[in-house]
């Protein structure tokens, strides 16, 4: 599935993208800009195939270290 991840300081505030890989049936990404210690939120939005443009993943959150 193509698609890109989604990201920022809060669940209502997404504001950065970064296109995804796909890995073995999974979407990965290396996001280089965050800041240690800043919780960020992320979410997956598939844009290929078209059968399921429009759905969205759940909404998680992490703190790099």
């Amino acid at each position: 599935t193509e698609g890109k991840f989604w990201y920022g300081p809060s669940k209502t505030a997404l504001i950065h993208s970064i296109a995804s890989t796909p890995v073995g049936g999974s979407n990965a990404a290396e996001i280089s800009e965050l800041v240690t210690g800043t919780k960020y939120f992320i979410q997956f939005r598939p844009t290929e195939p078209t059968t399921i443009l429009g759905t969205r993943s759940g909404i998680y959150y992490g703190v790099p270290l």
